[in-house]
């Protein structure tokens, strides 16, 4: 196993390499899967793979078919998920639904006179909103041109409601992001009882106690602060060049971005109440959702043929679905398909299972492997990766795979907001002009905090 495990180890810093000099996430893991898929063969690892492959009359041609499979089973299967996600998602924002779900969360805040309870419940709201808008980087793209101006005319110092935006996507439990779908299926856990029971009840205290950290750090950084000169930042007022084309969608429409979910919730409250098995698939849901909202749009435009190409939109969201995260997943599973077939898993599973403590060494190193690629990389893409590990090997050592997934979830989604490279940090900073050293200085408490608690929580609520 030395030869293979230094082959996954070149791999692994090939792609690490390729990351570092600003290639694509998905293509530097696919290279980097792609390299031990053609070494495998050279070592007598051949038809040791978890797919079932017709044999081409050639090993390196088997790889190229295990490939396919890949391709073939992610896209049937839990991509075809997140592209209709993903085409929901750009609908929703194409016939305004999403700004008023914005406009229905942020007013509230508006109104309140103690500024600093601002801090708390801004980040709270925002982890609402990232229910419509899943993506960190466009939610904080449409919260620093609405929202950054009335915030910091309340009185909140720039860099607090920058540090706050720049923290609003984190860990919501909602069975609308991508990457509960795929935990949920690589557990073999139903999305709605992983996200709702197990997700939540870690993920629902950890948020309440990360706002609450954000207002005493906040308000200590301000308070820290030597001089008013950072605060010209004050005067940055952004302009929505599109804020104006909502203008005349009605506010009831924030109703349609939650469809999904109500659609979801609701058989799943009858069944936890009644005790009956009652289950609601995204795919489905989420399609009923736009035929409603299409036919809504039919009925308030008198039109036909207008709503009808505007659904051309869902379609193309579906394929930036695949291009930004599908193709990651197919990426990461190529990579772990390498590593499968050259046997690291089921040794390094084989070994630590012989040592005391396995369940809380594993817990620690897939952790620490997450916080140390999401800094790096400045964002979850890692976790595409290591999910596909995770069960596996928590299996092999004989504990619940949810010890090592939900980590990976939480340090992933929450440690971005620590990067200095990554593109919620660089937009946010290039809005207030500030540098990420000192945006982050902001962060890294909130962040922090909200690792060591949800990995306490996930340890006491899913420990072997």
């Amino acid at each position: 196993m030395i030869i293979e495990s230094l082959v996954v180890v070149l791999a692994i810093a090939i792609a690490g390499v390729l990351i570092m000099k600003k290639v694509n996430a998905t293509i530097a893991l696919f290279m980097g899967g792609f390299v031990i898929l053609m070494i495998a063969p050279l070592l007598g690892h051949t038809g040791t793979g978890k797919y079932e492959v017709k044999d081409a009359g050639n090993v390196f041609l088997n790889q190229f078919g295990y490939i396919t499979e890949i391709f073939a089973k992610t896209v049937s299967g839990v991509g075809l998920i997140i592209m209709v996600l993903f085409g929901f998602s750009a609908y929703m924002t194409h016939i305004g639904a999403n700004a008023k779900v914005v406009e229905f969360l942020t007013r509230p805040l508006l109104r309140m006179k103690m500024k600093y309870l601002l801090v708390p419940l801004t980040f709270w709201v925002g982890n609402l909103m990232s229910l419509a808008v899943p993506s960190a980087s466009s939610l904080a793209v449409l919260l620093m041109a609405t929202l950054f101006p009335a915030l910091v005319g309340a009185g909140l110092t720039p860099l607090t409601v920058a540090a706050i935006i720049a923290t609003t996507a984190t860990i919501i439990p909602t069975p609308l992001g991508a990457d509960n779908v795929i935990a949920s299926e690589r557990l073999g856990i139903p999305l709605d009882e992983y996200v709702f029971s197990m997700h939540a009840s870690v993920s629902i205290p950890t948020l309440i106690f990360i706002g609450v950290v954000h207002y005493f750090w906040q308000k200590y950084m301000d308070a820290k602060m030597v001089t008013s000169a950072t605060n010209t930042g004050s005067s940055v007022i952004l302009t929505d060049e599109k804020s104006d084309e909502h203008a005349g969608t009605p506010m009831w429409y924030a109703i349609f971005p939650m469809l999904p979910l109500l659609f979801i919730l609701i058989p799943f409250g009858l069944g936890f109440v009644m005790k009956v098995g009652i289950t609601a698939n995204l795919i489905p849901v989420t399609l009923i959702s736009i035929l409603l909202a299409l036919i809504t749009e039919m009925i308030r435009k008198r039109s036909l043929i207008d709503p009808l190409n505007d659904l051309m939109v869902f379609f193309k969201g579906m394929g930036t679905g695949f291009g930004v995260v599908v193709a990651l997943v197919i990426a990461a599973n190529v990579l772990v398909e390498g590593i499968v077939q050259l046997g690291i898993i089921d040794a390094l599973s084989h070994s630590i299972s012989q040592l005391d403590g396995a369940a809380w060494i594993l817990f620690l190193a897939f952790s620490g492997i997450m916080l140390l690629l999401a800094l790096l990389t400045g964002g979850i893409a890692p976790f595409y990766s290591l999910v596909e590990i995770a069960p596996k090997v928590a299996s092999g050592v004989g504990i619940n795979g949810a010890l090592l997934t939900l980590p990976l979830q939480f340090v992933g989604n929450l440690a971005r907001a620590c990067s200095p490279v990554a593109a919620v940090v660089l937009i946010v900073c290039s809005t207030v002009k500030e540098s990420p050293a000192r945006l982050i200085a902001r962060t890294s408490v909130p962040m922090i905090a909200g690792i060591v608690m949800s990995m306490i929580l996930t340890w006491i609520i899913v420990g072997p």
